[in-house]
């Protein structure tokens, strides 16, 4: 940032203007914005900034009319604030065309001698080095001090500029300056300067967080009827928000943004940079804030889903999860059970709700049992009626689904005890009031490989196929990276919802390092890091650098198990009698390797008799 302490004199200008040396003190910004100055032409003895025709101006104002109504509550608080103090707030476009005055009258009035008005250009190619055109030129905030300026008639001028940048892409969306006579200029004009500034760039960021929401809602509804079907999601900055092929998203289309186009213009401008696909408008309160494209492939009938879908809550258009959700919409109407399958918080729980809330057994109950937390002496207490009719788990499922959360945890001795609860539907009912066999639906969810653990004996072969009629795995959040974006978005305007905030937007530079991140606790983590982010991010944006460190720079990834080590430890394991340290001795590993990888392969580790 130009310095006001740094002195330049008359004779250092005097000197730069014959000799071309600049002076030693002058500021680094201010030294190239004069060289700049110099060799675009500016005469030194110019006298007034040039005026811009009134049809350029209309153009400029309607180019920034967001930024001047974002703008527009500081502007009035500075007619005010700076009313007799001698300077005056100056609000201009990105090409430096002044666009608003407002602060003490008789300095804009006498800003009128030099242009300093509302149509001025101030563009250091025009008037040489300024705070406007300076603080345009640099990207940086600039305070220009009197001789500081270049035209010798500007240098009875001060000047505090700050650049106003988009709080997503970074791009210069206007300059907030504040201006006076040097003789009376307030110190504190460049604080006042960089509060506007960051109060204009919050506000923009809430309305981008706000529309990109609105973006992805309308988004999503138009996905589930369109399934199966290549779309791409763009505001109306040109930003690429959402592309189901995973080949446009997150990048900015050149020229891509509406600025002061038709909307039927720019819809088919971008239909014919994307090979002729359909373009829709996306609107809120009645003006354009994105559009939807979409790959009809021939067919102009969407796949009808009716309202309210039960699936619509689990987001993602990446294709893994479209065809589980197609799968799982097939599978709800049935009463057949299901197993579902993932890692931790990949949405078991969520899919199973979805397909009984989409299912006849809606209006029945959806009872969740901790498989993992039964015991053969508790099972009976859990799952039959003891408290009278209806306490226990399989009557109050009665008409509605049963879902047996984490089965693959359940001990060895209750499982038969759970088979024959499936397979005879008994509760035990006492009371006349209750039915003596209970009629539900199972669903059955697990983090483990229950295929491997029936092949091992370790999990019932006839109870996996009693509960496994069709089969789901979810996929892990890493390998559905395109959904992050989307889902980040949505799990941070929930949380802003409850926090009772505006919700956040992220930067592209977000959005590529979330992307980038492995999500080991999935879904789950991802909410819990964006509710968070809510919190303790008092921006209306969010930036790369605003992320968990863990995110930032996330471990190295462990190497891939070989795929034949399990049976090899499981072979080395049976020979050595279940002796820890003798097993470790024939695999060529340390005990406490063992150790981990008998952890990460779900293996149970026998008494060790060392």
């Amino acid at each position: 940032m130009v310095a006001r302490e740094r002195f330049v004199r008359k004779a250092d200008w005097v000197r730069f203007l014959e000799t071309g040396l600049l002076p030693d003190d002058l500021d680094p910004d201010l030294a190239a914005s004069w060289l700049r100055s110099r060799d675009s032409g500016v005469l030194p003895d110019r006298m007034t900034a040039p005026q811009v025709t009134d049809e350029v101006l209309l153009r400029k104002r309607t180019e920034t009319a967001e930024l001047r109504r974002l703008a527009r509550a500081a502007l009035l608080r500075a007619r005010a604030m700076l009313k007799d103090t001698g300077s005056m707030m100056i609000l201009a476009s990105p090409d430096c065309i002044i666009t608003e005055t407002e602060g003490d009258p008789g300095v804009i009035d006498t800003g009128r001698e030099n242009r300093l008005q509302i149509g001025g250009n101030w563009q250091e190619t025009s008037i040489g080095t300024n705070g406007i055109g300076t603080a345009a030129a640099s990207g940086r905030p600039a305070l220009v001090h009197g001789i500081q300026h270049f035209c010798e008639e500007i240098q009875r001028w001060s000047c505090a500029a700050v650049p106003v940048l988009d709080p997503v892409d970074r791009s210069l969306r206007g300059i907030v300056d504040i201006s006076g006579p040097t003789d009376v200029f307030l110190p504190q004009s460049m604080a006042l300067a960089m509060a506007v500034g960051d109060e204009i760039t919050q506000a923009l960021a809430r309305m981008i967080g706000e529309e990109r929401e609105v973006l992805y809602q309308q988004f999503m509804g138009r996905r589930a009827r369109w399934q199966n079907t290549h779309m791409i999601l763009i505001d109306r900055r040109g930003a690429v928000l959402h592309d189901t092929r995973a080949v446009w998203s997150n990048q900015a289309i050149q020229g891509g943004a509406i600025g002061d186009r038709r909307e039927d213009e720019w819809a088919g401008e971008m239909s014919d940079r994307f090979s002729g696909m359909d373009g829709e408008i996306l609107r809120r309160d009645g003006l354009p804030i994105g559009l939807v494209l979409t790959a009809y492939r021939g067919r102009r009938t969407p796949v009808e889903t009716p309202s309210g879908d039960p699936f619509d809550a689990f987001l993602g258009t990446a294709p893994a999860i479209v065809r589980l959700l197609e799968h799982a919409r097939c599978v709800a109407g049935s009463a057949v059970p299901v197993l579902i399958s993932g890692e931790t918080g990949t949405g078991k729980e969520l899919l199973a709700r979805a397909i009984h809330d989409a299912s006849a057994q809606r209006h029945g109950r959806y009872v969740p049992v901790n498989c993992g937390a039964l015991r053969a002496d508790s099972a009976a207490g859990v799952l039959f009626e003891t408290d009278g009719p209806g306490s226990g788990a399989v009557a109050a499922a009665h008409g509605g689904t049963l879902c047996l959360d984490e089965i693959g945890e359940m001990p060895a001795d209750v499982q038969p005890f759970l088979l024959r609860v499936l397979e005879d539907g008994l509760t035990r009912a006492r009371s006349p009031d209750a039915p003596e066999r209970s009629d539900f639906r199972v669903i059955a969810l697990t983090h483990r490989d229950l295929p491997r653990d029936v092949a091992e004996d370790r999990f019932r072969r006839d109870l996996f196929h009693r509960i496994s009629t069709i089969q789901f795995r979810l996929p892990p959040l890493r390998d559905r990276a395109e959904d992050i974006p989307l889902l980040a978005q949505h799990f941070l305007a929930q949380a802003a919802a409850e926090a009772g905030r505006q919700a956040p937007a992220l930067t592209r530079a977000a959005r590529e390092t979330l992307m980038a991140y492995p999500w080991p606790g999935n879904a789950r983590e991802l909410r819990n890091d964006m509710q968070a982010l809510v919190l303790f991010c008092g921006r209306g944006v969010i930036d790369a650098e605003d992320l968990p460190e863990k995110i930032r720079t996330p471990a190295a990834p462990l190497p891939r198990p070989e795929p034949d080590e399990r049976a090899r430890i499981l072979k080395a394991m049976a020979a050595s009698g279940g002796n820890m340290s003798a097993t470790a001795r024939r695999l060529g590993i340390a005990r406490s390797t063992l150790y981990t990888k008998l952890a990460a392969y779900g293996l149970t580790r026998p008494d060790d008799r060392t």
